[in-house]
Order: structure tokens, then sequence, then C-alpha cells
């Protein structure tokens, strides 16, 4: 029988782990040590998320990844051959719930920053129309004093002159009692005439 003992073929001599060897026995009834290559592990996901196996990949070494065509190695979809399906659907929903917070979020500062325009809209209208208000009444107040201005003057003229005519009218009046005086002193003239008579 021939000797089992083998030695490596190449010029690394340690059992290391690159260095993997396989006996073989030959037709001609030899055991020889034949190379082995380490094995591929594949595509993988990223290890923050997971480091899982990627499906529809092979796993290939270095060499012959380089070699080999693109649908070997990676597969027809978005982030293909870097991250799994479940990893692509919750990066799209996560863009799109961002998207749509950020929609909210403007829309809810676009509708605050109408109602305080609107606040103070309403705040310099309601103030204008007080304002307006305050200069009707003004208004009113003046044409009223203009209009009762003339009646007042007339009211004054008419004091004036019926002012004259009252003091008039006062001598009269006092010099009316004295006309019984002026009857006596008359009745004795009349009564002289009848005794001339």
């Amino acid at each position: 029988m021939a000797c089992p003992r083998v030695s490596y073929r190449r010029r690394t001599h340690y059992a290391t782990r690159s260095n993997g060897i396989k006996l073989v026995r030959t037709p001609g009834n030899r055991l020889v040590a034949q190379k082995r290559t380490k094995r591929a592990k594949g595509p993988h996901t990223p290890w923050v998320l997971g480091h899982k196996r990627l499906a529809g990949t092979q796993a290939l070494r270095h060499i012959d990844a380089r070699n080999a065509s693109r649908y070997r190695k990676t597969v027809s979809r978005p982030y293909g051959g870097v991250l799994s399906a479940e990893q692509v659907r919750d990066r799209v929903v996560r863009a799109f719930l961002i998207e749509e917070q950020r929609i909210v979020k403007k829309v809810l500062q676009a509708e605050a920053k109408f109602q305080k325009d609107k606040k103070r809209r309403d705040a310099k209208k309601k103030k204008r129309v007080e304002k307006a208000k305050k200069t009707a009444a003004k208004k009113t107040v003046t044409k009223v004093a203009k209009k009762e201005a003339p009646k007042k003057k007339e009211a004054a003229v008419a004091k004036k002159a019926t002012a004259p005519a009252k003091a008039a009218a006062k001598p009269a009046a006092k010099a009316a009692p004295a006309k019984p005086a002026a009857k006596a002193v008359a009745a004795p003239a009349k009564k002289d005439a009848g005794k001339k008579k």
C-alpha cells in the first residue's frame, strides 16, 4: 500500500485558514493534496442593518465576481445587491412619511401665518372703523354746531332788536299810572270853564 503521508505542493507550508487542502487519490493510486479555495459568502446587507444574505445573488470570489456578468451579482431593483427588498420598502415608506411630515409642517406654518395676518388685518380694520366712526361723530357735531350757530346769532339779533322796544315799553308802562293825575288836573279846568259860562 502506498504511503498515506502527503506534503504541500505550494510554497505555503502551514495549515492556515487560507491554505486548506483536500486529499485526492489519483488513478495511479497516489494520495495528492489539492488546494481548496476559501468559500465565498456572497453579498450581504450592511452590518448596521443586520448583515443578512441577499437573495438572488451568487457567492463568488473576487476574481470570479470581477469576471462574472452583472445579473449574477445583483438584482434588478433599486439598491439591488446592496439592500434587501424589506429594507428598500422601509426606506421608501420612511421617505414618504418624512415628506408627508414636512408638508404637514409647512401647511401648519402657513395656516399659523394666515391666522396671524388675519388677526392683524382684523385689528387694523377694527381700528380704522373706530377712527371713521369718531371722525363721523365729530363731523356731525360740527355740522350741528354750524346749523345751530346761525340760529343762535338770529336769536341774539332778535334779542337786540326787541331790547329797544322793550326798553321803550317800560317807560310807557311807568308813565301810565300818571294819567289819573292828568285827569284830575283836567277836571278842575272843566269846572272853571263852567263857572265862566
